[in-house]
């Protein structure tokens, strides 16, 4: 498969027209996607999280969202799936971020003194909630509650990983 169909399917699946299962068995692809998702990601942390190291935060993160689908494939009998649903997690990623980023960068932090600003992020995070669950049903053969809980597991787990982790 060509580097253009590529992005279009992972185009496709950020935009819910198409699931993990249609991008190629490929873990090339996947360690480029996560690296791009690591660069793309990278500034965001840097300016919203001065304190923390950006690097750190986000190894990480990447540490817990594999570790996390490869348990949750795992457990439901679906373990061959895991490259191509990581491909299309960290994939996906990379254009909720690409879109983020400017956003963000523009409208500044989200918090209560700036409402556009946290208006812009509760948008994008409800964005990124629909595609991870439609990943992850997809992948994990899930729907319903089960399909949502899994997916809000691997969302807001990740953020409380990386503060047990790195507070203190």
């Amino acid at each position: 498969m060509n580097p253009s169909d590529v992005i279009q399917r992972i185009l496709g699946i950020a935009l819910l027209r198409a699931g993990p299962q249609d991008l190629p068995y490929s873990t090339g692809l996947m360690g480029t996607v996560i690296a791009l998702t690591a660069a793309v990601n990278y500034p965001v942390i840097q300016r919203y999280t001065p304190e923390a190291e950006p690097l750190a935060q986000i190894g990480l993160l990447v540490a817990y969202n594999l570790g996390f689908l490869l348990a949750a494939l795992s457990l439901r009998g679906h373990g061959p799936r895991f490259v191509q649903t990581a491909s299309a997690l960290f994939g996906s990623d990379i254009v909720i971020s690409a879109v983020a980023l400017p956003i963000l960068l523009v409208i500044g932090r989200p918090d209560e003194a700036n409402a556009l600003a946290a208006l812009a992020f509760l948008a994008l995070l409800i964005w990124n909630i629909a595609v991870v669950r439609h990943i992850l049903s997809a992948a994990l053969a899930l729907g319903g509650l089960a399909s949502l809980a899994t997916s809000l597991a691997y969302i807001f787990g990740a953020s409380a990983f990386v503060r047990a982790l790195t507070s203190g």
